[in-house]
Parts: C-alpha cells; structure tokens; sequence
C-alpha cells in the first residue's frame, strides 16, 4: 500500500495484493442450521465480492429456521489492520427507514397516531403547506418533501441554474457536519421549503420525510424519538449492539469507512455526521442485529401479523393507481417503510442503504424463511441485491 501525505490509498496495481491478504479467512461466529458445503460456498461468495468490488470489509448474517449464522470478511480498518468481527458496527443508512416505519405503526396500534391526520397534530413545529399532509404520506414516500438537493430534478440547464443549484446543496452540506442531539432542529433545514407535488399524486423518495417523522412518532408518542426506538423497536427485537452513529463518542467495533476513487484506489470516506439524519439513516449496527430485527418484524413480536401485512401492501394514489417505485423499477414497490417484490421470481422484503463509507443490504424471504444482511464498509451502493438472493439460494437448498 502506498502513502501520500494526509490520506492512505490502495493503488489500483497494488488491491489485488492487498485484497488476497484478507479475504481468505472469514471469522465465522455461528453455524447453526447450516451445512460446512453451504457455509463454504457462502464464504466463497463473500471473498469474492470482496476483490471483484473492492470492499474493504463485508458483514455477513444470516438467519435459517431461526437460527443465526455470521462471519466477517476483510478489514474494519485498512489503516491498523483491524478484521471485520461479528461485533464490527457498521453504519446501516437508510434501512433505519424499516425502524422508523415499524415504531410507527406500533404507535398506530396503540392508538396513539393517526396515520391520516395532518402531521401538525403531532409536529407543530412543521409549519402547515399549501396541501395537508399526513403521516402515511410520510411513510411512502408521497408527501411531497423534497429529497437532498440535486436528487429532485432541479433544473440546471443554464449557468445561472446550475450555479443557483450548486448553492443550494453546499448550504445544505453544512448540516452534514453539524451535530445534533434531537429531531426538531434538523428539520429548520426544509421546513419553509414549497412542497414539490400535491400529496398524494407522486412518489418521490425523501430522507428529508422520514426526518420530519422522528418529530412526528416523538409527538405522538410524547416520548423522545431515541427513546421510544429503543422501547418499541430494538429491545422487543433484541438489538442489544445498535446504537446512533453519534460522531463524537467512542463507539467500541466502529468501523472506518472507505470510498472508491475515480481512479480506482481506495480512500478514506468523506466526513459525514448523520445526527441530522437519524429517522432516515443514522443508525450504528451489527449484521446479526439487523437479522434479530427482521425475524421480530416477520413473526408478529415488533407489530401484529394485519399490521405487517398493511406495510407490505402497495399503497394507492390519490386516483386509487397503484403508486410506482420511486426507483423507477417496476419489479418491486415501496410499502411501508419497506420495498416488495419479487424482482427474479422469489417474493422478498428488504431495503437498501447507502452512506458515506457504508453500503447495506437486509432481506427476509417469506417464502423459505431466510434473511440475510450484509454490510460493508465502502460507499457507492458497494453491495448489491444479488448478492443477498444467491446467498438466499444456496441456504435455502
């Protein structure tokens, strides 16, 4: 590995060396329900997608009949020649969005929120826009806050646009290096901004939304966001390693984050505080915690089985069409919180995240009863959907 002042980076000429010196001994932690042919294959698997995607490390867990299995593949930390472990804390990104969901619909049982009520009735502190806006809006992504700026199809044809734009998203950086220890204050960054459509008529992707539900879930519930996440979400699963990815504390198992160059090396990741973010993807875990918490989702201990069915249907438009993807792909939806579909044939709950320094992936399969998590330390959506579906295949064999 060669150095250069201020910042260590893997040439391109000089990864595969590296990559070889690490991928070929997973530390394997549990094996139950699993054969030695499937946990090899597994193992393969993983230590390839290390070298072919240049992943500095990768967490793997996986869930059988119950039963948990985890290894980790490669380097937590390039730099001190740490290995990923089961106990590495890897940043989960947007499947928060799954958490914050499911507290949600905990809350609607419990009567405590109103998914069709305007959001003020719980966040006051969102000031009112030219159409209402409710909280299942919210949660599917069609109440027409804007994502981040420069995902909503701004224009920028001109010189004076793409300055304008320019301006807009460096103002926006800012936040990302401010920290922030509630759930109200993120939202002065969007809370005066025009709504981009009519709740209700399109679907638009936006963390900025599931921000603006921390403040709505901590309004229903009158209890802090971090709070009821914990009580309603983590310990019923039994998630005892998650925590916020809180910037300044000592986090034991925190793993460095790394992104891909244009050139091909590999580099530390951009500073990035998520505190602003925590609703939509601020949070710390272990592959098998996301795997507890989707073996709680499924079997009825986080929400009932007619509510976890409500969140796994595909939501409607206000003219009762079914609401597309907001990834464009029209072999899956967006529920509740969580994306559905079938994509190669195989019914499949999940969702993705994507950070600086972190890819994450957690699937369950209700059809052979197999989740699967992997998280890596890499940005750049590093990880992709079918990974998580051949691993799938071969334990379901």
């Amino acid at each position: 590995m060669s150095i250069k002042p201020a910042r260590a980076i893997c040439k391109p000429w000089t990864l595969i060396a590296v990559f070889f010196a690490f991928v070929t001994t997973p530390i394997l932690v549990q094996a139950a329900g699993l054969s030695s042919k499937q946990i090899q294959e597994i193992s393969q698997m993983a230590s390839a997608a290390l070298e072919i995607n240049h992943l500095p490390g990768l967490s793997v867990a996986i869930s059988k009949d119950g039963h948990i299995w985890s290894a980790g593949f490669g380097k937590a930390d390039l730099e001190q020649d740490v290995p990923v472990t089961a106990q590495s804390m890897f940043r989960t990104a947007s499947v928060a969005k799954w958490f914050t969901a499911t507290a949600a619909m905990r809350l609607v049982e419990d009567g405590k929120l109103d998914l069709d009520a305007p959001i003020q009735q719980y966040c006051p502190e969102f000031p009112e826009k030219k159409w209402r806006i409710t909280s299942r809006q919210l949660l599917s992504h069609m109440a027409g806050i804007r994502h981040n700026y420069g995902d909503n199809g701004e224009k920028h044809d001109t010189e004076a646009e793409r300055l304008a734009l320019e301006q807009l998203i460096q103002r926006e950086k800012i936040t990302q290096y401010t920290r922030y220890t509630d759930v109200i204050t993120p939202l002065d960054t969007f809370k005066n901004d025009p709504l981009i459509f009519q709740p209700g008529t399109q679907v638009r992707y936006s963390s900025l939304g599931y921000r603006l539900l921390g403040c709505v879930l901590q309004g229903a519930a009158k209890t802090p966001y971090r709070t009821l996440m914990r009580d309603l979400v983590f310990t019923p699963a039994g998630m005892n390693a998650i925590t916020e990815d809180d910037a300044l504390a000592l986090v034991p198992h925190r793993v460095a984050g790394y992104s891909k160059a244009a050139d091909g090396s590999i580099e530390r990741a951009a500073f990035r505080d998520v505190s602003e973010n925590l609703p939509a993807g601020g949070w710390l875990s272990t592959s098998e915690d996301l795997v507890r918490f989707v073996l709680a989702f499924q079997s009825g201990k986080l929400v009932q089985p007619t509510t976890r069915d409500q969140m796994l249907e595909h939501p409607k438009l206000l003219d009762g069409s079914p609401a597309p993807n907001p990834f464009g792909d029209p072999r899956y939806y967006y529920g509740i919180g969580i994306m559905v579909g079938p994509v190669d044939g195989k019914l499949a709950w999940f969702h993705t995240g994507g950070q600086s320094g972190a890819s994450a992936l957690l699937y369950w399969f209700p059809d052979t009863h197999v989740a699967v998590a992997l998280l890596t330390n890499r940005d750049g959506y590093a990880i992709r959907e079918p990974l998580a579906r051949k691993i799938e295949e071969i334990v379901s064999r």
